[in-house]
């Protein structure tokens, strides 16, 4: 950087090459992000709050004979919730001698860190919908996200929940009880397994269950056909989902694509700096924010294991 460091414009359009990379770093597949749309449906808020409901289809099609009156079907909403957005930001005081001293790699460091630990907030704040899905996390229904009775808008309950440790039984389990899942209507609602999300303790295990080319834990050399060549089911970690992030080690979930697992943003990441000459200790003023939410809507197309 030369000495046009010293126009505030010059600070921000400096610091945001060194901050956005760091912030919209790049995806790894098997990392679970915030913005990992088969773990968050990606959607938009247009306002400080997001309303939504539960959605009743008509249920099914039903045979018709010659002549006859066609049979009505009628959908339905209901059980309301608002989610409020929360803005989530960090500031950083540059002293105006760090500029004048060409102290810039400091200067880079500090902003770097602090574009990481924008990414890991938002990651964090997202996966706790999963970390909490079985004792703090609800859906629409006022059920938590993974529990023993879902109740349908229609007749009925759901069970989306066990606490079967994770191996190839039990995932196998997971499978079925998940493409047998009743949607609101009482009627199956076709889910596809597409996803198992783990914390870091269980994804040598996940990827072991369902990627190796001859069956898991077996005493037998039979082929893994139905994870490695059918499902291909795709495997996630966080870092945010384990016991050091107040998490489970043992816990597992299973999504499929029609699960209703929400991320709302409001603003995307915006930065600005403040002129060192508009504050008392001569210090640039750093600073950028983001506006989000994250929220689980209803139980349809998500399956969760404690794994206790």
């Amino acid at each position: 950087m030369s000495s046009s460091f010293l126009s505030p414009n010059a600070v921000k359009t400096a610091l945001d090459t060194v901050l956005f990379p760091k912030f919209n770093t790049a995806q790894i597949p098997q990392i679970a992000y915030a913005d990992t749309a088969s773990i968050f449906n990606q959607d938009s808020a247009d306002s400080g709050a997001v309303v939504t409901e539960i959605f009743k289809g008509t249920g099914g099609w039903e045979e018709k004979a010659e002549e006859a009156d066609i049979n009505g079907g009628s959908f339905k909403t209901g059980n309301t919730k608002t989610f409020t957005v929360a803005e989530f930001a960090r500031s950083l005081d540059i002293p105006r001698t760090f500029a004048a001293d060409a102290k810039f790699s400091l200067v880079n460091k500090a902003v770097s860190d602090m574009g990481m630990r924008g990414r890991t907030t938002r990651d964090k704040q997202a996966m706790g919908l999963y970390r909490g899905g079985f004792t703090v996390t609800k859906t629409n229904d006022g059920q938590f996200l993974f529990d023993d009775a879902h109740a349908l808008m229609s007749l009925g309950t759901v069970d989306n929940k066990t606490t079967a440790v994770l191996t190839e039984t039990s995932l196998y389990d997971g499978t079925v009880a998940l493409s047998e899942q009743k949607a609101q209507d009482g009627e199956i609602a076709g889910n596809v397994p597409a996803v198992l999300l783990v914390s870091p303790k269980l994804f040598k295990l996940a990827v072991e269950i369902t990627k190796s080319s001859l069956r898991s834990g077996t005493a037998n050399n039979d082929m893994n056909i139905l994870y490695s060549d059918l499902y291909n089911i795709e495997v996630r970690q966080s870092n945010f989902l384990g016991a050091a992030a107040g998490g489970s080690d043992t816990a597992w979930y299973l999504l499929a694509d029609t699960h209703a697992i929400n991320r709302y943003k409001r603003e995307e990441l915006w930065t600005e700096a403040v002129d060192w000459k508009n504050q008392r200790n001569n210090n640039y003023i750093y600073k950028g924010g983001y506006r989000e939410v994250c929220g689980a809507l209803d139980y349809v197309g998500a399956y969760g294991s404690t794994g206790a």
